[in-house]
């Protein structure tokens, strides 16, 4: 059954910025533009003339009287006004392929990017295309997020490499909704487990604190997080001091379990960041679209092609490993900068996973190994990385594992137990023991959604994940 996504219940803040997202099952992949927000904006993108006018003079040679029903055309627009269609959900009746709507909106002129804080944002927005007794009606589906109680998305698994689950892998499911808990949003997106295995949930409305299954929520009311529209967590970390940070995207709340420090652009460089990595020297790194950000306890710094040898100012990930070495990815290229700052290596001259695949986050292991999640906007022929401390990389990939896709949102590795747990966009969970391979999805297990945007282990070896459906609590057996 094809499952639509309409804009009332759409499953992502609008000024959130995802990666390559389709709305509607005919998807179409030759965009240029990977990352964008939402329908987000001070003022909205849009066409900049008659819209209804437009199609109606298009459709003068089309038979639409037997076209009965909704099209919904998800269209990219670029901060330079470039328009591309990403996605069609067709609910008519009739031949609407006739009315060749990707192609006609691919070459249309004219189109406005978003603004935001006066400046042009990429947008990915939704036309609605009413066809009813010969006679249409075309209008933009927007989002308005207050006029949403609550949002979730479970969305379909698009699995490239299906097979049958391990019998020997078995876990339990819990998930925490608005309906069962008192999570205060059904849309989550980060989340931690601090060192006194306390577990930090960051919702689209608020924070949610669980210490001994016993759940309370951080709000504007009780903490420094600002009001209702900008509750949403979409990033969170655990520094060496056991310092808990937040990021809403445009700032960053650090807090120690009592008091709050709220980083902003009026006292740091924090602009735009949907992520937070904390390294274990006791610095934290904040990438985003204005170069990587660091602070150290004391001061804020920022790299980007201006004062440094990183490749774009869009970064994707950064990781320190034991050598002191910093890996950035970015959207044009991964390098790594050696502990004295001297040594720097552009992986674009290499044969190894990183000349085309972009860092999203590592992991080193106690044997010194590094596991590197990849991402490829398109094709993904990329997935997940080691990197020995001999110099060897081994990729696992949907053509040479059971893996079930290779865009993989987040990752965890167990030591313990030699388990990778993996969060893979539009899938749900994979989990790897070394030997046998097991595919949660909303399908064939509890998992609530196919989109987990963060994972993260606690010291019970319990798997708490941040789903676009409520909190999931996987404990293996």
């Amino acid at each position: 059954m094809k499952k639509y996504i309409s804009l009332s219940v759409i499953f992502i803040l609008c000024f959130y910025f995802v990666k390559g997202q389709h709305l509607f099952p005919e998807k179409f992949n030759d965009c240029a533009l990977s990352t964008f927000c939402l329908d987000c904006g001070d003022v909205k993108g849009a066409y900049s003339n008659d819209l209804q006018a437009f199609f109606a003079e298009k459709f003068e040679t089309k038979n639409i009287k037997n076209i009965e029903g909704v099209v919904f055309v998800q269209v990219l627009i670029d901060t330079s006004g470039k328009q591309c269609v990403m996605s069609i959900g067709d609910k008519a009746s009739g031949k609407t392929s006739r009315l060749d709507l990707r192609n006609i909106i691919n070459t249309m002129t004219g189109w406005k990017p978003a603004i935001a804080a006066g400046r042009p944002e990429s947008v990915s927005i939704t036309l609605k295309f009413l066809f009813n007794r010969g006679e249409f009606r075309v209008s933009y589906d927007r989002f308005e997020p207050e006029k949403i109680t609550n949002m979730k998305s479970v969305g379909d698994a698009e699995i490239v490499k299906r097979s049958a689950n391990s019998k020997t892998l078995k876990n339990d499911f819990k998930v925490y909704t608005t309906g069962n808990s008192v999570i205060p949003w059904d849309m989550t997106r980060a989340v931690s487990v601090d060192s006194n295995n306390i577990t930090w949930l960051g919702t689209d409305n608020g924070i949610v604190k669980i210490e001994n299954n016993n759940f309370s929520v951080i709000n504007s009311k009780n903490s420094a997080l600002k009001a209702r529209k900008e509750e949403t967590i979409m990033a969170s970390a655990i520094d060496a001091f056991n310092n808990k940070w937040f990021s809403d995207g445009y700032r960053v709340y650090r807090t120690d379990g009592k008091k709050w420090d709220v980083f902003d652009s009026t006292n740091s460089p924090i602009n735009w960041t949907t992520e937070i990595y904390a390294d274990k020297y006791g610095n934290v790194w904040f990438p985003g679209w204005h170069g990587l950000i660091k602070y150290d306890g004391n001061t804020w710094t920022t790299m980007d092609t201006s004062n440094s040898a990183i490749p774009s100012n869009r970064v994707y990930g950064a990781f320190v490993d034991s050598k002191k070495r910093l890996w950035i990815g970015t959207d044009k290229g991964n390098i790594r900068i050696d502990g004295a700052g001297s040594v720097i290596e552009d992986f674009k001259t290499t044969e190894n996973p990183l000349r085309t695949a972009a860092l999203s986050k590592a992991y080193e292991d106690r044997n010194g190994n590094i596991w590197m999640a990849l991402y490829e906007k398109f094709p993904q022929t990329k997935g997940f990385a080691k990197y020995s401390p001999a110099g060897e990389w081994t990729v696992i990939s949907t053509e040479n594992s059971k893996i079930p896709r290779n865009d993989i949102l987040d990752f965890e590795i167990n030591e313990e137990t030699n388990t990778i747990w993996f969060s893979i966009n539009r899938v749900g969970i994979a989990q790897f023991d070394g030997k046998n391979w097991a595919t949660f999805t909303p399908e064939n297990s509890k998992v609530p959604s196919t989109y987990i945007q963060d994972i993260s282990l606690d010291k019970n070896g319990n798997l708490w994940c941040a789903t676009f459906a409520g909190l999931l609590k996987i404990t293996p057996r």
